[in-house]
């Protein structure tokens, strides 16, 4: 190969192996990323770190204080002359493990991470006096020391310093332990490998606490991001439906006088008829015209007729019950549906609605003899018998009735027969 073409393979390898590097700088660079130190130091996340800490930390306590117990039992089998000494030990582990469980269940459970750290110290502690006191166990005392902070990894989601905090007290016993341990039980070779796989074991937990602690952060705030945006959709689809109740309300109402109109008419009639056919309730249908009404807009105006209008509907509002409706069939005509038992409640509601248009005294010169703005009314009864007959004629009957109360004088009130 000529020297040119080997500074193109370098060239060509160089970035390759820049990219390799930064991939692998990359890990450290995403541990240490903005989500772990924001959203990991969070009061929302650590409480809720918290709460998981409680329930791990009991549920694993008992867990501990149950295999000592069992622990102690095999030992004691296999070395019936340390039995008492192992009776006593495992009988501490087993009494940390419940007393760890019982104060994280009372006040000290606002405080699980320092709990939870000093149970798990006096249980390595324990762990390395019976390599201590009992020379035979030094290995298997070894052996648990070098589980415990995997174990505690995996169990104890608490917060990074804390961790940190515990690594360090739990290397110094477990060294410590190492170094003053028998020689009789362990050599120093041994004793060497021991310190350096202990070493690994507690990198390797904080190593594995980072990644743990980052997947929890990672899972949290895409449950906090999920439970945004369901919140935004559920506040979405509120006021989705209050538009959509607010488009309802305006198609069945008439824009000018805020009555309703025959869109409406037509659902609260079939809303009538069903009640009708279940309770065998009866109804009154009303319908009024207001006297003379062209001669308004002719001499006042379509506005002054406008005013006139909204006027009449309110005051026949405040003449029938709040679950009763006003509707404007068209023009200056109005429909009224009302829950009437006989024709002399349907008469006394419709005398009322006449009344209380003629006492708003809107001066009408032009409609002789009265001189104000009146209403001239029909109103039929519809009972059970009549379902078999159409809405069309239930109107009609109101109608003529109607035009009986025009023919009567005006201002007049006619029931249908």
């Amino acid at each position: 190969m000529d020297p040119s073409s080997r500074v193109r393979t370098l060239r060509i390898a160089t970035p390759t192996a820049a990219s390799g590097l930064r991939r692998l700088l990359a890990v450290p660079a995403t541990l240490r990323s903005s989500e772990y130190m924001s959203v990991g130091t969070s009061a929302r996340f650590r409480a809720h770190q918290r709460r998981r800490t409680v329930a791990a930390a009991r549920t694993g306590f008992l867990v501990i204080a149950g295999a000592a117990v069992f622990d102690g039992i095999l030992l004691g089998d296999g070395h019936p002359a340390l039995a008492l000494q192992l009776l006593l030990l495992n009988g501490t582990v087993a009494v940390l493990g419940v007393a760890g469980w019982w104060l994280l269940g009372r006040r000290l459970r606002h405080w699980p991470d320092p709990v939870a750290a000093a149970v798990t110290l006096a249980l390595t502690a324990a762990t390395a006096s019976t390599g201590l006191i009992i020379p035979a166990l030094a290995i298997e005392s070894a052996g648990y020391l070098i589980l415990i902070p995997v174990i505690v990894t995996l169990i104890l989601p608490w917060s990074t310093t804390t961790h940190i905090r515990w690594m360090a007290g739990s290397a110094l016993l477990a060294i410590g332990y190492l170094v003053v341990a028998p020689s009789i039980a362990l050599s120093a070779d041994v004793r060497s490998s021991l310190i350096v796989v202990n070493l690994v074991a507690h990198g390797a937990s904080l190593s594995g606490h980072v990644l743990l602690q980052l997947a929890a952060i990672r899972n949290f705030s895409q449950v906090r991001k999920i439970t945004q945006l369901r919140r935004r959709a559920d506040a979405a689809m509120h006021e989705l439906a209050g538009v959509h109740r607010r488009l309802e309300e305006t198609a069945a109402t008439d824009p000018l006088t805020g009555a309703r109109n025959r869109l409406r008419l037509a659902e609260d009639l079939r809303v009538a008829r069903a009640r009708m056919e279940r309770l065998g309730d009866s109804h009154g249908l009303i319908a009024f015209d207001l006297d003379r009404f062209k001669q308004i807009n002719d001499e006042f105006g379509h506005l002054a007729g406008d005013d006139v209008l909204k006027a009449v509907v309110r005051a026949a509002r405040s003449a029938i019950r709040t679950d009763e409706e006003v509707y404007r069939f068209g023009g200056e005509e109005f429909l009224i549906l009302v829950r009437a038992h006989d024709e002399h409640g349907l008469r006394t509601v419709t005398e009322r609605l006449r009344a209380a248009i003629e006492a708003l005294a809107i001066p009408h010169p032009a409609n002789t003899p009265h001189g104000v703005v009146t209403a001239s009314f029909g109103a039929t009864l519809i009972l059970a018998a009549d379902l078999g007959t159409s809405d069309d004629e239930w109107l009609a009957r109101a109608d003529v009735a109607l035009f009986g109360a025009k023919d009567a004088g005006r201002n007049q009130v006619v029931i249908a027969a």
